[in-house]
């Protein structure tokens, strides 16, 4: 009976807590299960959806019919929205596309999952009730960023074990520069770990978590300067402690924090100073640009080295029948000449990439493309877009960025424009809640700048319940 009890009483605020605590574990089980059997399919691919997908089941059986109806209109709108995408995906395959229909599928998918978490976190607060925000127990919100604690500590714990064993796969695979533990990409932990910094800083003011929340930053900054080596955990880490150390000077009287911060800042610093990874692999990417050479001209190339091999198959008229469009035939010839006039470095993929899909857009003329997107996966692998942003909205559409980037937009403009009325009417700001709107920025310029945000699973975790924790202190006054 007493188990029982206990099972019944367990709230979905603390299943959710335990989705995230769990996210590394996942992750780390996806990368050596995927390296052992050798395999693209991982198990965490079976396991992370249980939760999500169960406790939207229960939402559903739960919710009343008013609610029904409204869950019911936007699962049918996300699956007619993915059905014709998937639809007019299939028209722009060619024979040099990096994948087809199903991979477009895993895309979609994966997104429409960000999606459903956001639900199931909203539902969890609200009951689906907007107006009810004040019988919220805010001490669950807590949950989230305690939980978050745990997920960082597990992360780089594991991380420091797998380099000091000597097991660590290296960032950068081919140059074997950086470390990122038993973790699929070196620049989605990154995120993952800056992200978390942003919302472990504030707990260091509260005595119950300070000794933990600061050992875990200072292990976690200086894997982030020195071993991981990207320019997201180099600058990501500095970025969030120079955001909360504003933030304190600006509306805390905690200004022993400030210092003590700042004491933390050119610690990592000298670090970083004596050896970083990061500081070695742009050196290379630097030098390793005069090696790409156009054939054709016998001079250093603009774009990289496979897309300057197409390009000059292209002039001569040599690429095999049905490879590429006539659009994408065109969209690389222009490519190379703004690559040319604006003097772009070879080893520049993610501004070619984005260069290369505008002008791609532009050519193919096509309305319905336009609205509904051209396709994720359905050019050459090199001009696949990392910019997870601009991909969103050129290759999965207007409607596709309105249907999974629009929601989250929405909350962090209206939490921002809470936090300037609360200024204006001179209201005291938290901290914590700054820190979540300086989250969801950085998640936005991350997924502009580095891309694969939105559509990592752990990510997304994490993108829910801040903007889910945005959405509850916005309204609860």
């Amino acid at each position: 009976m007493e188990i029982k009890n206990k099972i019944k009483n367990i709230k979905l605020e603390d299943i959710l807590c335990f989705y995230i605590i769990i996210c590394p574990i996942l992750d780390i089980a996806s990368f050596l299960f995927r390296n052992y059997f050798n395999t693209n399919i991982s198990i965490s691919t079976f396991l992370r959806p249980v939760i999500p997908v169960v406790l939207s089941i229960y939402i559903f059986i739960k919710a009343n019919n008013k609610n029904k109806l409204i869950l019911l209109i936007i699962a049918l709108v996300y699956l007619i929205y993915g059905l014709i995408h998937l639809a007019v995906t299939k028209t722009f395959i060619t024979n040099w596309s990096y994948g087809g229909v199903k991979q477009e599928l895993q895309y979609i998918v994966n997104y429409s999952f960000l999606i459903i978490n956001l639900i199931v976190f909203f539902y969890s607060f609200t009951n689906m009730n907007w107006r009810k925000k004040t019988q919220i127990n805010k001490s669950n919100i807590e949950k989230f960023r305690f939980s978050v604690l745990i997920m960082c500590s597990v992360y780089i714990i594991s991380i420091y074990v797998a380099i000091l064993t000597g097991t660590s796969s290296y960032t950068y695979m081919e140059e074997q520069i950086g470390y990122k533990g038993w973790i699929e990409s070196g620049n989605s932990l990154s995120a993952i770990l800056c992200i978390s910094i942003f919302m472990i800083l504030p707990l260091i003011k509260d005595k119950k978590y300070r000794i933990w929340s600061i050992i875990t930053v200072i292990l976690t900054g200086i894997y982030l300067v020195t071993l991981i080596g990207t320019r997201t955990g180099l600058l990501g880490f500095f970025l969030a402690v120079a955001v909360f150390i504003t933030i304190e000077v600006l509306f805390s009287k905690n200004k022993i924090a400030i210092v003590g911060f700042i004491l933390l800042v050119i610690a990592v610093i000298v670090i970083g100073l004596v050896g970083s990874n990061t500081l070695v692999r742009r050196k290379q990417i630097n030098e390793s640009q005069y090696t790409i050479i156009d054939k054709s001209t016998g001079k250093i190339g603009h774009m990289t080295g496979d897309m300057l091999e197409i390009k000059n198959k292209i002039l001569a008229g040599t690429l095999e029948d049905g490879y590429m469009s006539e659009s994408q035939k065109q969209a690389v010839l222009d490519l190379n000449e703004y690559c040319q006039e604006k003097n772009i470095s070879g080893t520049d993929s993610r501004h070619q990439q984005l260069i290369f899909n505008l002008y791609l857009v532009k050519h193919q003329k096509s309305a319905i493309g336009i609205i509904f997107g051209n396709g994720f996966e359905a050019n050459f692998y090199e001009m696949v877009m990392e910019n997870e942003l601009i991909s969103l909205l050129l290759n999965f559409g207007i409607l596709g960025f309105i249907l999974y980037a629009g929601p989250f937009i929405i909350i962090l403009v209206y939490s921002i424009i809470q936090t300037i009325k609360k200024i204006k009417n001179k209201q005291k700001i938290d901290t914590k809640y700054l820190m979540n709107i300086a989250v969801l920025i950085l998640i936005f310029a991350l997924s502009f700048l580095s891309g694969y945000i939105f559509f990592n699973s752990s990510l997304m975790i994490i993108i829910a319940s801040v903007a889910n924790s945005l959405i509850i202190k916005s309204e609860n006054k």
